[in-house]
């Protein structure tokens, strides 16, 4: 088992204290220190002030950030949980993560979105309609960047002469590419190309603001991981072939958990074939959540190592 936390990028807490530098520098080492196996950052490059104000959340850009976190770190995975393809010409979000993966010498990870606000992809120009065709025909092209491959292409959303992306990434053919999201769609891909599944644990409140399918339960969880390992199957790939990451109350630091709650909940998340878990950290004051993330570390990441 493995944790990723994603980190809150809040610019009116603590007195500006989550997007000071050395803050997030701070951060990322004090993941590294508990043996976390990943930093996160998430995409929203241009947010309307009504989801802010209703329970939406700042970011950096996801590529800038996690750059940024490798030159202070030597071990921990750079994570974009999500990255939105829709977003982004392919290969222009091909150069980006080829970028993070070689300045980071090989540890990127990249979870991919088809994104669900619609006020954002109308300010990014983008038909949101059209999502999931663009995600999957950028998708292929990415793929297609990132291993090395000149890309020959003429589609409905991207033409491409003869393009050849260079340097290449460190980890051949290319870093991870995690799905994320619930439906039969995103499973489908998984099964088909991914090399993980980022899952939403919710309500479905939570499922229609993110457009995805509610998982509420680890019932839940465990026919949804059912049905991936059947299509998997077909194929010609096994369920030990992926991660599959799952935010889970055992990562929630906010609550008062005794260790043993938390490795208890891990190990069922473990039987399941959960292979990371996110974890969720208070924000309050930014030293204190450094202290929390050490406390996790000790208490419940070294018991699993």
């Amino acid at each position: 088992m493995q944790f990723m936390a994603e980190y809150p990028v809040q610019s009116n807490v603590d007195g500006g204290a989550w997007t000071a530098p050395q803050n997030i520098v701070s951060f990322a080492r004090a993941l590294e220190a508990a043996r976390f196996g990943a930093i996160g950052f998430t995409d929203h490059p241009a947010p309307s002030e009504k989801w802010l104000k209703n329970g939406g959340h700042e970011t950096f850009d996801p590529f800038a950030a996690l750059s940024f976190c490798a030159a202070t770190t030597s071990r921990i995975r750079l994570m974009t949980h999500l990255a939105v393809v829709p977003y982004r010409n392919p290969f222009v979000q091909a150069r980006s993560m080829i970028t993070v993966d070689v300045l980071s010498g090989g540890r990127a990870v990249f979870g991919l979105g088809t994104g669900y606000l619609r006020s954002e992809f109308t300010a990014l120009g983008v038909d949101m309609s059209a999502r999931h065709a663009i995600f999957d025909e950028a998708a292929a092209l990415i793929r297609r960047a990132l291993s090395g491959e000149t890309v020959h292409h003429t589609g409905p959303h991207f033409t491409a002469p003869g393009q050849l992306v260079r340097p290449l990434p460190v980890q051949r053919p290319h870093p991870p590419l995690w799905i994320g999201g619930n439906s039969m769609r995103s499973l489908e891909r998984i099964a088909a190309w991914g090399q993980g599944w980022a899952a939403l644990m919710g309500g479905p409140q939570l499922a229609q603001t993110a457009r995805t399918t509610s998982l509420t339960s680890l019932a839940d969880l465990r026919g949804r991981i059912d049905d991936l390992e059947q299509r998997l199957a077909e194929h010609g790939r096994r369920l030990s072939d992926i991660d599959i990451l799952v935010p889970a109350a055992a990562g929630d630091l906010t609550r008062d958990w005794s260790a043993q709650q938390r490795l208890d909940e891990l190990g069922m998340l473990t039987e399941l074939g959960v292979t990371w878990v996110g974890v969720v950290v208070p924000c309050e004051s930014h030293s204190s959540c450094l202290e929390r993330i050490e406390e996790f570390g000790d208490e419940v990441i070294a018991k699993l190592t």
